[in-house]
C-alpha cells in the first residue's frame, strides 16, 4: 500500500512539474581556411567561448565545429541532429564566426547559402530560433529581399556583428569585438533588471553600445527578424 502511495505521489509531481526549456546550439568558428590568404586569427576562439558559456548553464547543450571540421555538410548535419531534439518551448541557436557574404556564410570548403540553414530551421519545432553571425559585412544579409521574404515567417532572430558596409573587427584579446561584448552581456552584463535572465532586447542594447563605442563608431551590430524583444536568450 505504501509503495502505491509513493508511486502516486511521484507521478503527480512529474505531471505538475513543468519541463525546463532547453537550448540547443551549434557553434562554428573558422580561423584557418585553406591556404593562408583568407585566414583569421580568433574566430575559432569565438565559437569555443560561446559554447563554453552556454554549456556552463544547466539547460544548454552545444556542439562545436572548428576550422577544417566546419564543412558545409558537417554544419548542416549537426544542425539537423541537434535541433531535431528541440521541443516547442526550447531554443535553437546557430553561432558562426568567420568569413561571410551577403547571402551566405563561408565554411571551410566554400559558401553555404542561408537558404539551406533556413530549411533546417523550418522543420524545427522550437519557438525560439536564433542566428548569430560574427563576420564582416554580415548586415548585408538584410538586403537580400528575395531570401528574407521567402523565410520571413520563420520567427527567426538574427544578430549580426556589423552593418552592410562595415567590417567586423578582431581584437588583441582572445575574441573578436562583437563576441567579446556578446559574452560579457550574456554573463550578466546586459541584465538591466537583475532577474538573472538576458532577453533579446537587453543583449542587443548592451552589445550595440559596447561595440559602437569600442570601435569609435566604425562597427554597429544589428538585430532584426520576426521575434519578441522580450524573448529570453539565456538564464545565468
Amino acid at each position: 500500500m505504501k509503495n502505491r502511495v509513493l508511486i502516486g505521489i511521484l507521478l503527480a509531481l512529474l505531471i505538475i512539474t513543468p519541463t525546463r526549456a532547453k537550448t540547443f546550439l551549434v557553434c562554428v568558428g573558422i580561423s584557418d581556411y585553406p591556404g593562408t590568404e583568407h585566414d583569421l586569427r580568433i574566430s575559432d576562439n569565438d565559437a569555443m567561448t560561446i559554447a563554453n558559456l552556454f554549456n556552463s548553464t544547466k539547460d544548454a547543450s552545444a556542439y562545436v565545429l572548428l576550422n577544417k571540421e566546419a564543412t558545409q555538410s558537417a554544419l548542416l548535419s549537426n544542425m539537423y541532429s541537434m535541433f531535431a531534439d528541440a521541443k516547442k518551448s526550447d531554443s535553437v541557436i546557430l553561432f558562426f564566426s568567420g568569413h561571410g557574404t551577403p547571402g551566405s556564410i563561408v565554411c571551410y570548403d566554400g559558401k553555404l547559402a542561408y537558404s539551406h540553414i533556413f530549411k533546417i530551421l523550418k522543420g524545427c519545432k522550437a519557438d525560439r530560433k536564433i542566428i548569430i553571425i560574427d563576420a564582416c559585412f554580415s548586415g548585408k544579409m538584410r538586403n537580400n529581399k528575395r531570401q528574407v521574404g521567402r523565410y520571413k515567417n520563420l520567427n527567426v532572430m538574427f544578430f549580426l556583428s556589423s552593418r552592410t558596409n562595415e567590417p567586423s573587427k578582431e581584437t588583441t584579446f582572445k575574441n573578436s569585438l562583437f563576441t567579446l561584448f556578446l559574452e560579457r552581456g550574456l554573463r550578466g552584463g546586459a541584465d538591466v533588471n537583475d532577474d538573472r535572465q538576458i532577453t533579446a532586447g537587453e543583449i542587443y542594447n548592451f552589445v550595440h553600445k559596447g561595440v559602437s563605442h569600442a570601435s569609435s563608431n566604425k562597427q554597429h551590430p544589428v538585430m532584426w527578424g520576426n521575434f519578441d524583444y522580450n524573448m529570453p536568450i539565456i538564464k545565468w
